[in-house]
Protein backbone atom coordinates (compact mmCIF):
# COMPACT_ATOMS: atom_id res chain seq x y z
CA UNK A 1 0.00 0.00 0.00
CA UNK A 2 1.04 3.58 -0.73
CA UNK A 3 -0.24 6.88 0.60
CA UNK A 4 -1.52 9.64 -1.61
CA UNK A 5 -1.79 13.22 -0.36
CA UNK A 6 -4.91 15.03 -1.58
CA UNK A 7 -4.80 18.81 -1.22
CA UNK A 8 -8.10 20.68 -1.42
CA UNK A 9 -7.32 24.20 -2.59
CA UNK A 10 -9.48 27.05 -3.89
CA UNK A 11 -13.27 27.27 -4.10
CA UNK A 12 -14.46 25.17 -1.15
CA UNK A 13 -17.12 26.64 1.11
CA UNK A 14 -18.73 24.41 3.76
CA UNK A 15 -18.19 21.51 1.35
CA UNK A 16 -19.10 17.92 2.17
CA UNK A 17 -16.38 15.87 0.49
CA UNK A 18 -16.25 12.14 -0.22
CA UNK A 19 -13.02 10.57 -1.50
CA UNK A 20 -13.10 7.18 -3.20
CA UNK A 21 -10.35 4.79 -4.27
CA UNK A 22 -11.36 2.33 -6.99
CA UNK A 23 -15.02 3.13 -6.29
CA UNK A 24 -14.86 2.47 -2.53
CA UNK A 25 -15.22 5.28 -0.01
CA UNK A 26 -11.83 6.06 1.55
CA UNK A 27 -12.92 9.06 3.64
CA UNK A 28 -15.62 11.67 4.14
CA UNK A 29 -15.14 15.20 5.45
CA UNK A 30 -17.89 17.70 6.27
CA UNK A 31 -17.85 21.51 6.30
CA UNK A 32 -14.54 21.98 4.45
CA UNK A 33 -13.79 25.61 3.53
CA UNK A 34 -10.84 27.28 1.82
CA UNK A 35 -8.70 29.51 4.02
CA UNK A 36 -8.42 32.67 1.88
CA UNK A 37 -4.97 33.53 3.27
CA UNK A 38 -3.42 30.12 2.53
CA UNK A 39 -5.50 29.15 -0.50
CA UNK A 40 -5.89 25.71 1.07
CA UNK A 41 -9.07 24.15 2.46
CA UNK A 42 -7.72 20.83 3.73
CA UNK A 43 -5.28 18.08 3.01
CA UNK A 44 -5.87 14.39 3.59
CA UNK A 45 -4.05 11.14 2.94
CA UNK A 46 -5.59 7.99 1.51
CA UNK A 47 -4.06 4.58 0.95
CA UNK A 48 -3.67 3.32 -2.59
CA UNK A 49 -3.20 -0.26 -3.74
CA UNK A 50 0.27 -1.24 -5.02
CA UNK A 51 -0.79 -0.93 -8.65
CA UNK A 52 -2.67 1.93 -10.33
CA UNK A 53 -5.93 3.25 -8.91
CA UNK A 54 -8.80 5.57 -9.74
CA UNK A 55 -9.24 8.32 -7.18
CA UNK A 56 -12.57 10.10 -7.08
CA UNK A 57 -13.64 13.24 -5.26
CA UNK A 58 -17.25 14.29 -4.85
CA UNK A 59 -18.58 17.48 -3.29
CA UNK A 60 -21.95 16.04 -2.39
CA UNK A 61 -23.67 19.26 -1.34
CA UNK A 62 -22.77 20.95 -4.67
CA UNK A 63 -23.25 18.04 -7.05
CA UNK A 64 -19.63 18.09 -8.24
CA UNK A 65 -17.61 14.98 -9.01
CA UNK A 66 -14.28 14.16 -10.66
CA UNK A 67 -12.18 11.05 -11.08
CA UNK A 68 -8.52 10.72 -12.02
CA UNK A 69 -6.34 7.70 -12.68
CA UNK A 70 -3.07 7.57 -10.73
CA UNK A 71 -0.25 5.29 -11.78
CA UNK A 72 3.38 4.87 -10.87
CA UNK A 73 4.32 6.70 -7.70
CA UNK A 74 2.03 9.74 -7.50
CA UNK A 75 3.03 12.22 -4.81
CA UNK A 76 -0.17 14.22 -4.51
CA UNK A 77 -3.39 15.25 -6.20
CA UNK A 78 -4.54 18.88 -6.14
CA UNK A 79 -8.28 19.52 -6.13
CA UNK A 80 -10.02 22.86 -6.61
CA UNK A 81 -13.36 24.23 -7.72
CA UNK A 82 -12.93 26.47 -10.76
CA UNK A 83 -15.78 28.02 -12.73
CA UNK A 84 -18.28 25.70 -11.06
CA UNK A 85 -16.31 22.55 -11.94
CA UNK A 86 -14.24 20.21 -9.80
CA UNK A 87 -10.67 20.12 -11.16
CA UNK A 88 -8.12 17.46 -10.19
CA UNK A 89 -4.46 17.45 -11.24
CA UNK A 90 -1.33 15.64 -10.16
CA UNK A 91 0.96 17.53 -7.82
CA UNK A 92 4.57 17.24 -6.75
CA UNK A 93 4.01 16.25 -3.12
CA UNK A 94 5.57 19.50 -1.90
CA UNK A 95 2.27 21.36 -1.65
CA UNK A 96 1.70 20.41 2.02
CA UNK A 97 1.05 23.53 4.07
CA UNK A 98 -1.14 22.57 7.02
Amino acid sequence: MRELLIVFQEGFEEANITVTVNGKQARRDLGVSTNPILGIASEVSVELPAKGAQVGVEVTNRGLKAITKVTGKPKSVLVSIEDGKLVMKEGTGREAVL
